[in-house]
């Protein structure tokens, strides 16, 4: 079986999908075979027969050819993913997530899992998270977060959840969403390496146009693939 990061984040919007992006890059450059697993996708446009939707059908796009993007659940409602399950009459099976992913580590050297939302989103009704998803199947967390005001709360609580349920952080990656990065974003790290007991990955940068389902210029691709490999790399080598 392949190896598993697991890319969770602070939240919505934080720039998950281009860490993911990132890291698969990485994977291409160190020449792992890869595998993306989108676990829950809310607010699709297609209907569910479709496994490559959204973020899975992005890097798809993005990275042609480099892994196989699927999805385990698509619902259409742009909610979270306990509500999107039940507004599409369905709930969200754990056996199954695990049994999903374990069948994609086989193929593959590096799988890649991203998460919907944050760490702590509920997928069910009951609360069940990514990081308990993460605790059940042993899959390392890399968590996403901006660069910017706001981060260092967001980023040390979402590190204590991610512990609290059992589940091992393999570092934290800051995503650069705007075209200019914060001034206090160097500060930021600063205080993240001290506040967290996990390494610093690195910094994924601002790509204007990234969603457009295009495949990425390949000067983009390598400032990608560049901008966690270090990071990434001394992670590879501790597991």
């Amino acid at each position: 079986m392949g190896k598993i990061l697991c890319i969770t984040g602070t939240g919505t919007e934080v720039g998950k999908t281009a860490v993911s992006l990132a890291a698969l890059l990485w994977a291409r450059e160190a020449g792992l075979q890869t595998a993306y697993v989108k676990l829950v996708q809310c607010g699709s446009r297609l209907p569910s027969s479709e496994l490559m939707q959204g973020d899975a059908e992005w890097i798809d796009a993005a990275i042609p050819g480099v892994c196989a993007p699927t999805t385990v659940y698509i619902f259409p409602d742009p909610v979270s993913p306990h509500l999107a399950a039940e507004r599409a009459g369905a709930w969200i099976d754990p056996e199954w997530v695990l049994e999903q992913t374990a069948m994609a580590a086989e193929r593959c050297d590096l799988l890649i899992i991203e998460g919907a939302g944050g760490a702590a989103s509920p997928y069910t009704r009951d609360g069940l998270s990514l990081a308990d998803f993460a605790a059940k199947g042993s899959w390392p967390c890399v968590i996403a977060c901006p660069p910017g005001l706001g981060t260092l709360h967001q980023t040390r609580a979402t590190a204590q959840f991610v512990t609290s349920r059992g589940a091992r952080i393999a570092g934290f990656a800051m995503s650069q969403t705007t075209p200019e990065l914060p001034s206090i974003h160097a500060d930021n790290v600063s205080m993240l390496k001290n506040l967290i007991e996990a390494p610093y990955l690195g910094l994924v940068p601002y790509c204007p146009g990234l969603h457009k389902r295009l495949p990425l210029p390949p000067a983009v691709a390598l400032l990608f693939s560049r901008s966690l490999a270090d990071g990434l790399s001394a992670s590879w080598s501790r597991t």
